[in-house]
């Protein structure tokens, strides 16, 4: 399309194919900066994020510096630069101020992360890649305008609403006693659902922040052996991550309410409409800098049955 003659049906087409393609694309681009997924190190790192990331609205290695250098290792606490802690997470006002942060600061709040934890290297690397992405998307839009807002530019923006909404919607309904408790206390599972066989197993998102390292396809099997440790987390089923976006900030928390699976996770323990409603409501709510500060000292795991992957 750039070096050819441009036409408005094929941009169309490509728009449509983009978002299509957009979601599978982004988990399969996580789960290979988790774990090599190719033999060869040039399919791992550089084909995936260099060559066709930014068709589908990736910078250069931010997503990688991001998700495995920051967000696994701060796990959504005040050091985490995508933390949703501070946050009314129903609030439309709220996530707007989160996804204007990430869109237009994310360059600086990285660095600074990665300046503060004296990973200098990375620090630059976070800078350095993300002023080349735009350096070169700004000049080759220059030059071919219309193809670039096509074939980068729609897709840059749509990447970073999908990736914020997402963030903050696996990471809505936090347990107001433990919030730094980790995958159980800060994340969500969504089970039997097609978004699961299109996307990598990403409903199972408590599972892969018990265990990042934890291959895709051993989540459905880790979730069954180990229902029990998830006796206070949420499970939904029959749904995914922009159905609940949309729950959460239009308010319809009782269609969340009856995506929650019946016999395992809190809607075991919790059977009515109105009472889970109250559950959830009371998990989105806002912390202040002082719960979190309390909440200190009360981060623990749980032993995960048949969890012999599991690195530090």
């Amino acid at each position: 399309m750039y070096f050819v003659s441009f036409s408005w049906l094929h941009a169309l087409v490509h728009i449509v194919a983009t978002i299509i393609q957009i979601g599978p694309y982004h988990l399969a681009l996580h789960v290979s900066s988790h774990r090599k997924v190719f033999k060869s190190d040039y399919l791992n790192d550089y084909w995936l994020p260099i060559v066709v990331g930014p068709f589908f609205g990736q910078t250069f290695y931010t997503y990688f510096l991001h998700h495995i250098k920051m967000h696994h290792v701060a796990d959504n606490s005040p050091e985490d630069t995508s933390s949703t802690l501070f946050y009314q997470r129903d609030n439309i006002f709220h996530f707007l101020h989160y996804f204007g942060r990430f869109y237009y600061l994310v360059w600086y709040e990285l660095t600074v992360y990665f300046m503060k934890h004296n990973q200098k290297s990375r620090g630059l690397m976070a800078l350095g890649c993300e002023a080349l992405s735009m350096t070169l998307f700004g000049t080759l839009s220059y030059f071919n305008f219309y193809p670039m807002l096509v074939c980068v530019w729609v897709p840059f923006n749509l990447s970073r609403l999908f990736m914020m909404s997402g963030n903050w919607t696996q990471h809505a309904f936090l347990n107001r006693e433990s919030p730094l408790g980790g995958g159980l206390s800060n994340s969500i599972t969504i089970i039997s659902t097609r978004f699961n066989a299109l996307c990598f197993n990403d409903g199972y998102h408590a599972s892969h922040h018990l265990n990042a390292h934890r291959h895709w396809t051993e989540h459905p099997r880790t979730f069954l052996a180990n229902r029990s440790i998830y006796e206070n987390a949420i499970v939904l089923q029959n749904t995914d991550y922009e159905e609940m976006f949309f729950c959460l900030m239009t308010h319809w928390y009782e269609r969340i309410a009856s995506k929650m699976v019946d016999n395992v996770g809190i809607g075991a323990k919790i059977t009515s409409i109105e009472g889970r409603v109250a559950w959830l409501k009371e998990r989105t709510k806002q912390f202040t800098l002082e719960e979190v500060e309390a909440a200190k000292g009360k981060k623990g795991g749980v032993e995960i049955a048949g969890d012999s992957d599991k690195k530090e």
